[in-house]
């Protein structure tokens, strides 16, 4: 007969034991812990621990404590949650996928609840009754959304085809498109839907570098903030953090950065394989780009011909963002290493670290629509400045 897992308090004289080695057995949380929202976890382990029983359980508030327990046939591991007060939330049988059942909760929409803490953390139990515990726990504190004047669209973990076939290997310059290969997005995370503005940029740094400001610049306090280094767009994604996470709003393990290459691509394509995500293809009816269709620059209601539009002022793609083709090519987080060719096997949230230059991807005014595709990319000098170069935040989790 099963035995069902029941996680006990360790007695004592077990708590002078050396701590034990690492099992393999890793708690991951899937999605950020969020009030109104559904948050989840799993614990990632061996395919050989398969027909294991397992189960999750929690204590609050975070326990600062680990007790190390080796009780031969009966349990191993270090215990992170206070011995004398938790509660199991889930159980289950583990198989050979090495990624047990997802253990999901709905956190209600109290706001009272912003800032509550809590340790999760797993074991499973084999067939003569041993209870080995994960390596570490889950250490979370619910979280507040991105504030609605964030304009922030939540964005689920995923695996797209990155990169361009065929026309890349027709152009040699845009051979650093290939080869074609699937990435995973292995986390959630929320994408501005705009890139962000010239007030956003005033309000939160108190200066506007922008080149198409003022009274001959209409609307200019709504257009992209451009003509800005990589390295003022990351100052501002590293003051944007600071400021969240002191309202409480944002989620255990994340913080506003720039996209990595991939999440921005992921973010582009919308679910779409094609050169461009607009149905139908690209023109400046539907992105803010060169046409060279037409004689000149089509900005709908601008009277000075090339230049950036306000944000959102074009459709959405299917994922509810904008401007992803063209108005201002967009700094992302990676480096542009020298081979600036993508590996040739699949990945899972790759980010590019080596080389000197940064990615910048989706196109602008002054590029046609070849160079707006959704696999776009090129490289571009940190430090240096130009009016087609702005940028987008994500919520995103922290890369060590």
């Amino acid at each position: 007969m099963q035995r069902s897992i029941i996680l006990v308090p360790v007695v004592a004289s077990l708590l002078a034991l050396s701590v034990a080695a690492q099992t393999g057995r890793t708690m991951r949380l899937l999605v950020p812990v969020v009030i109104g929202q559904a948050a989840s976890m799993v614990i990632e382990h061996p395919p050989s621990l398969a027909g294991h029983q397992f189960a999750m359980a929690m204590c609050s508030p975070n326990y600062p404590g680990a007790l190390s327990i080796s009780s031969p046939g009966v349990a191993e591991g270090v215990l992170r949650l206070d011995p004398l007060a938790y509660a199991v939330l889930g159980v289950g049988v583990l198989d050979a996928s090495g990624q047990s059942p997802t253990l999901r909760f709905l956190v209600p929409n109290d706001p009272l609840l912003v800032g509550a803490s809590g340790d999760f953390q797993g074991a499973d139990i084999d067939g003569a009754g041993l209870i080995t515990l994960t390596d570490n726990d889950l250490e979370i504190e619910v979280a507040g959304p991105p504030p609605a004047s964030l304009n922030m669209v939540a964005i689920a973990p995923g695996t797209f085809q990155r990169g361009s076939g065929v026309f890349a290997m027709q152009n040699w310059w845009t051979h650093n498109e290939l080869p074609v290969h699937a990435v995973t997005i292995t986390q959630p995370f929320w994408m501005g839907k705009y890139e962000v503005t010239q007030a956003e940029y005033v309000a939160l740094m108190g200066s506007n570098p922008s080149f198409f400001q003022g009274s001959w610049a209409p609307g200019a306090e709504n257009r992209p903030v451009e003509t800005l280094t990589w390295t003022s767009a990351v100052h501002y994604c590293g003051a944007l953090t600071v400021q969240e996470a002191a309202a409480g709003r944002l989620p255990s393990g994340y913080e506003y950065r720039l996209p990595t290459e991939a999440e921005w691509e992921y973010c582009c394509r919308a679910g779409t394989t094609t050169e461009w995500s607009a149905v139908g293809g690209l023109s400046c009816v539907v992105a803010n780009i060169l046409d060279e269709n037409l004689p000149a620059y089509c900005v709908p209601g601008y009277p000075y011909g090339g230049q950036t539009t306000v944000v959102g002022a074009y459709a959405a793609n299917a994922w509810g963002l904008h401007d992803m083709h063209g108005n201002v090519r967009e700094w992302c987080l990676d480096s542009w290493d020298e081979s600036a060719n993508y590996p040739a096997g699949a990945v899972s949230d790759p980010l590019e670290r080596s080389g000197s230059f940064r990615v910048v991807r989706g196109g602008c005014w002054f590029y046609d629509s070849m160079d707006c595709r959704s696999a776009y990319r090129w490289r571009f000098d940190p430090v240096e400045v130009c009016s087609i170069q702005g940028f987008r935040v994500v919520c995103a989790p922290v890369i060590p």
